[in-house]
């Protein structure tokens, strides 16, 4: 093997533990409710879609919407896992599967529920670093523990 190939395969390699690690602070932030340092992971034209949730635009748009979600959740837990990513360059795509736990403040107090669903995300290297350019979330439930999701598949706000 040539020495070129193999910088290019570690390269590689180092591009997609680099993703992992951007995802991993992602989740680490919005779970420890630290939601002005969320944007800084995005691009300036980002596209941010949550389905029923909204899709935003812009950091300002985003980080009103976090704001709103850590205002109305007391606890967020998100698991993602089986990461699938493939790097083209300094650009990138991922997609993940998320499982989390979630308890809702409402005027009637506090609501456990489910969410599952899949990341489907798209990545660029700025300065060195990789940032998010897209993160599309479709959810399959969003679901109220009591219920679980086969009675409310999906609850809105």
């Amino acid at each position: 093997m040539m020495m070129h190939e193999l910088e290019a395969r570690i390269r590689k390699v180092e591009d997609i533990e680099e993703i992992k690690n951007l995802e991993a602070r992602y989740v680490y932030l919005v779970d420890t409710l630290q939601m002005d340092k969320v944007p800084d992971l995005f691009v300036d034209n980002l596209i941010v879609d949550f389905g029923h949730l909204g899709t935003f635009k812009t950091k300002a748009e985003l980080l009103e919407f976090l704001n709103g979600a850590r205002t109305g959740t007391s606890m967020m837990c998100h698991q993602e896992m089986t990461p699938y990513i493939e790097v083209d360059g300094d650009k990138a795509t991922g997609t993940w599967y998320l499982l989390g736990l979630f308890t809702h403040v409402t005027p009637q107090g506090e609501v456990a529920a489910w969410i599952q669903g899949r990341c489907d995300n798209e990545y660029v290297r700025v300065d060195g670093k990789w940032k998010y350019s897209r993160r599309i979330f479709k959810f399959n439930l969003h679901s109220p523990y009591e219920d679980g999701w086969v009675k409310t598949r999906l609850m809105q706000g």
